[in-house]
């Protein structure tokens, strides 16, 4: 009785094993370490310089670029050409590429989307999705699901690195899920938490209220 009040679980069982063999995968080639640590919104893991909007884009990619093991490597920066926001407004348009990356394994370019500048959760979340696509250039292209799953593996390893409550929360911000589900990513959170032995009081404060709610809900699919 009690198990059906919680409702029908949002992320199938294939999702569920697909993220679990994805971790494995990420440990085996250096994402996820014993040593991997959570990363959170405060400046401890983001003392970005104020100043244009090129020079926080610069310093958020130096302060992501350890976490995601590609310090080592020169990645070169853009802003992408976007429509300015009154024709945005006018003709009911948003844009959908809020980052592009093209490179290889020693070095890249990420084209960014200046005007998420305004939400430096989103900002923050869509140069990790970008600088891992760096990372995962140096490995075998071998992850679960092999290169049509690309996009959606790179989300996952992003959260893998540790950086899970900046993408949940980052998609929050920008009104929009992009390549994977918020009730996925919630649950790529729970397993990365369960595996690095963190207890859900570390990431719970800075998530919305309703992220938080499926974080609850995930955990406890992913312990029982």
């Amino acid at each position: 009785m009690f198990g059906l009040l919680k409702g029908r679980y949002e992320v199938s069982h294939d999702m569920q094993d697909w993220i679990e063999e994805s971790f494995d995968w990420a440990e085996e080639n250096g994402i996820l370490t014993p040593l991997t640590r959570l990363a959170l919104p405060t400046k401890d893991y983001f003392p970005a310089p104020q100043g244009t909007p090129d020079q926080v884009v610069e310093g958020l990619v130096a302060n992501l670029k350890p976490m995601l093991g590609v310090e080592d490597l020169d990645v070169a920066l853009a802003p992408l050409e976007v429509l300015p926001d009154e024709l945005r407004h006018e003709y009911g348009m948003t844009s959908d590429v809020a980052g592009t990356w093209q490179g290889n394994q020693n070095g890249g370019l990420i084209r960014y989307d200046p005007t998420l500048i305004r939400k430096p959760m989103a900002l923050i979340s869509m140069l990790a999705h970008e600088l891992m696509h760096q990372r995962m250039a140096r490995t075998p292209r071998d992850w679960p699901g092999g290169e049509p799953v690309e996009e959606l593996a790179t989300d996952l390893y992003v959260i893998a690195a540790g950086l899970g409550v900046i993408q949940v929360a980052g998609a929050d911000q920008a009104g929009w899920q992009g390549y994977m589900r918020q009730p996925t990513r919630a649950h790529a959170l729970a397993v990365f938490l369960q595996r690095q032995s963190i207890p859900l009081k570390d990431p719970i404060s800075y998530l919305p209220p309703r992220a938080g709610k499926q974080l609850k809900r995930a955990l406890d699919e992913v312990t029982d």
